[in-house]
């Protein structure tokens, strides 16, 4: 049986391993922020040359790295001019809630104008399917699944061709592949009843139950056969020894040595992650869509600070660790020895002597 500070240790083992993760998370999202930061960059230069198609990956790439309002204006912005009407029209969107939820009124009314103007270039497709579909019935529009909800609905995508797929167990599936151009236009994709059935199990053949078998008389044992000897109760396990901790004190002080360690630990890779972590603040003309914020500022009294628990939080840890270890390590409890009364003196008596005679 697994003793508590073994648990003890296989937890404070999994924290210090989330601390290290954690402190050098800190280091990756630094890393990660100036990759987006060139990327922006690069995508900048591609638009101001008409190279639209090459900025919008780097964009994207930039937002994932290190989201932002300003990465995605740009990248809505992008999506416009390659023609991926729908797709900038609702990065608009999100645009101006994520600008509402900031606190920025100014890049909110911008990004909803600039998604109000696309409106009208929008392309919808509808999908529909019978109202008695069966219940396992897929549809896919370029590879992504539609949800039922959306069946019936004019939702805007991007100009270019469209392949909507439906399958069901058991049917044939159904692919249509359509061509969508004109700015304004909408399409309807009508799945049909897919041919075939789903094969069903066939049912068990139906049977009367079975006639029972006729009993048999059982027959006396043969003259002089052994009969077959009765087993005998299993011998009970002995008994197992009694154990007991090596040392309760200094079993409880190793865990609280440790997890002063632990808290140290998680204090320190916390401070330093705070020092790491960017301010943004956006101080520039909300109307440009070429401008976002990258700012950089790191606390070193922070950072400094994190690296002191860390290292006090190592050096209890390193301490209280052994000590939860030895001390709840458990040893068998020896039986007390009683001491054997000794037999009194005793008179002897002899021809020659005299005197008294005892046992050691």
């Amino acid at each position: 049986m697994t003793s508590l500070p073994m648990q003890h240790l296989g937890r404070l083992l999994a924290l210090a391993m989330f601390l290290a993760a954690l402190v050098g998370g800190g280091r990756d999202a630094r890393a990660d922020t100036a990759a987006a930061q060139a990327l922006f960059d690069a995508a900048r230069q591609l638009m101001a040359q008409g190279k639209h198609a090459e900025a919008c990956p780097k964009l994207e790439e930039s937002q994932r790295l290190d989201p932002g309002i300003g990465t995605q204006f740009n990248l809505a912005a992008c999506y416009e001019q390659v023609g991926r009407t729908a797709s900038a029209w609702s990065t608009f969107l999100d645009v101006a809630g994520a600008a509402k939820a900031a606190g920025q009124p100014e890049r909110e009314k911008v990004a909803r104008q600039r998604a109000t103007a696309l409106e009208p270039k929008l392309i919808r497709l509808t999908i529909t399917a019978p109202a008695d579909a069966p219940a396992d019935l897929q549809v896919k529009r370029d590879g992504a699944l539609v949800g039922r909800a959306q069946w019936g609905t004019p939702v805007p995508v991007d100009p270019g061709k469209h392949t909507i797929e439906a399958s069901a167990a058991g049917r044939s599936p159904f692919v249509k592949t359509v061509e969508l151009n004109k700015a304004g236009a909408s399409e309807t994709v009508a799945v049909p009843q897919l041919a075939g059935a789903p094969a069903r199990a066939a049912a068990p053949p139906v049977s009367g139950p079975a006639a029972p078998p006729p009993a048999r008389a059982a027959a006396p044992p043969a003259s002089g056969a052994a009969l077959a000897p009765v087993a005998g109760r299993a011998p009970a396990p002995p008994p197992q020894p009694l154990t007991r901790r090596r040392s309760k004190g200094m079993m409880v002080t190793g865990i609280v040595l440790t997890s002063i360690g632990a808290v140290a630990l998680l204090g320190g890779g916390l401070a330093i992650a705070a020092s790491s972590a960017t301010d943004p603040d956006y101080t520039g003309d909300p109307t440009d869509p070429f401008e976002e914020d990258f700012t950089y500022e790191e606390d070193a009294s922070a950072e400094d600070a994190g690296v002191a628990l860390i290292v006090g939080g190592v050096v209890f840890a390193g301490v209280g660790i052994p000590l939860a270890i030895v001390g709840g390590r458990k040893v068998p409890v020896q039986p007390e020895k009683k001491a054997a009364s000794a037999p009194p003196p005793e008179l002897v008596l002899g021809p020659r002597y005299a005197g008294l005679r005892w046992s050691m």
